[in-house]
């Protein structure tokens, strides 16, 4: 049972079924998608793209490769080994002890009390061994020579420094056996 009258929404039913199949023009679609392009801003390149960019320009390719071989030579330098020195004398370990033993005695005798004194030990054979390693390296450079070496004894003897300069001339009995290291250090005193 169905009403056959026609209800007032009729009309616009008709209407949209008549228009559902028509479209707009190409030229008005066409000038929508023009519009919208304008308006809608470009995007903004990536912090990769503007890298990428960057490395495109030659000047920033000299720049780059030229930071790159900064770093390079940077690294391979840092970890280059450093050369060690080497030495035609080393010195014995025993006058360190013979001189270490030696000054102990004579700080202990000193009126420090006994924690000062065992303080003082240590300090003394520290500075023995920076002594005894000025004069290996004093004794160890061949380009001195003896004679230099013999004027380098009498310097320190001026200048107060009896013991290094008698250890210094002892290595140097022991280095040159056959020389009369004696008469030679006067005659380059009397010069």
């Amino acid at each position: 049972m169905t009403d056959a009258r026609q209800t007032p929404e009729d009309p616009v039913i008709k209407h949209v079924r008549e228009q559902h199949n028509a479209e707009p023009p190409a030229h008005l679609d066409a000038f929508i998608l023009k519009a919208a392009h304008r308006e809608v801003s470009a995007p903004k390149p990536g912090l990769w793209q503007r890298w990428l960019d960057a490395c495109r320009k030659p000047r920033w390719q000299v720049a780059f490769a030229s930071l790159a071989g900064v770093a390079l030579m940077l690294s391979l330098v840092q970890r280059a080994p450093e050369p060690q020195p080497q030495f035609d004398f080393a010195p014995a370990a025993k006058p360190a002890a013979s001189m270490a033993r030696k000054q102990a005695p004579e700080a202990q005798s000193l009126a420090a009390p006994a924690p000062m004194a065992e303080m003082a030990a240590p300090m003394q054979s520290q500075s023995n061994r920076a002594d005894e390693a000025k004069l290996s390296k004093r004794a160890a450079a061949p380009a001195n020579g003896l004679d230099e070496q013999l004027r380098e004894v009498l310097r320190l003897r001026e200048s107060g420094q009896s013991k290094v300069a008698d250890t210094l001339f002892n290595q140097l009995h022991k280095r040159y056996p056959n020389a009369d290291l004696d008469a030679r250090l006067k005659q380059i005193q009397q010069n």
